[in-house]
Formats: C-alpha cells, sequence, structure tokens
C-alpha cells in the first residue's frame, strides 16, 4: 500500500495582531475540511496562535508571515515563517507574567519542534503534531538550525501529472 497523499495549506498574513485570529480561523477550517479529530485541531490552533504572535511580534519585513500545514505520515506539520533571522527561546516566566509561555505550551503539545533559516534573513518555526490517539506529546524537542542536514518536512513537490 502506498502512502496517502499529503494534504498542504499556505497561507499569507500581515504582520498585525488581527491576523493571529486569522492564523486559528484559518486553521480550524482547514482540519474540518481534512476531517481531522477536534483534539488534534484545539491543539493545532493554540501552536499557531503562539507561533503567529511571535512572528507578528518579530514584524520585520514588509510581507507579513507565512502559515503552512501540512497533514501526512500521521503527522500535522505547522510551520510559521517570517523575515526575523532570531532563533526562537523559550523564556522562563513568572508566576504573575503574561506572557512568555508560548514556546512551552508548543513544546507540550507537539512530538517536536525547531526552526531553520530561510534566505536571505528570515526563519520558519516548524511544530510536529501527532495524529493518532495515543501518540505522546511532548516527549521530545529538536532544534534544527539550516547548518544540519535534517530539515523538518518541507511542503510536498506539486506532482506532475
Amino acid at each position: 500500500m502506498s502512502p496517502s497523499r499529503p494534504q498542504l495549506s499556505l497561507l499569507t498574513l500581515d504582520s498585525t495582531p488581527e491576523s493571529v485570529a486569522g492564523a486559528r480561523r484559518h486553521t480550524a477550517q482547514v482540519l474540518r475540511c481534512w476531517r481531522a479529530r477536534v483534539e488534534l485541531s484545539d491543539a493545532a490552533r493554540l501552536v499557531v496562535s503562539e507561533l503567529a504572535t511571535n512572528a507578528v511580534r518579530a514584524r520585520c519585513g514588509p510581507n507579513g508571515f507565512t502559515l503552512s500545514l501540512v497533514l501526512r505520515d500521521g503527522a500535522l506539520l505547522v510551520q510559521v515563517g517570517d523575515q526575523d533571522p532570531r532563533p526562537p527561546r523559550p523564556r522562563t516566566a513568572g508566576p504573575d507574567a503574561t506572557g512568555g509561555r508560548g514556546l512551552h505550551l508548543v513544546d507540550e503539545l507537539s512530538s517536536r519542534w525547531g526552526y531553520y533559516r530561510t534566505p536571505p534573513r528570515g526563519k520558519v518555526v516548524w511544530a510536529e503534531l501527532p495524529v493518532a490517539d495515543g501518540a505522546e506529546p511532548g516527549t521530545r524537542t529538536t532544534v534544527v538550525d539550516v547548518r544540519l542536514p535534517a530539515l523538518p518536512a518541507s511542503p510536498p513537490p506539486v506532482e506532475q501529472h
């Protein structure tokens, strides 16, 4: 049996706070169309919200940020690209802090996450969420840099018919 064909969604959004809500809505609509289970949709919306918020806060470049969703091989790959070359860094948040927990949430909800650099001065932060009910989120964290040979799965090439 051959593997199923991947599902792919690509979206470019402005770097405005309203775009974070748009990214969440888009994720929910896409996963509903793909008939993903509710738990995956809830986790994906939270991961997208955190990564999109970070991209909006970076506000580097005139082109906003990109959101890519790829469903294949038992996992949902969420990728958010922006023009800020600085790597994502989890912060320590105090008990009264109103921020600083986003990447910790991404780590807990995903099976792995990381980033890679994009030319000329940007990066993509990605998180892989398990599709199967019995999968264990938050068991492994991977930070990937473009200098390393193992990049996370990228959107599939367009097939010629």
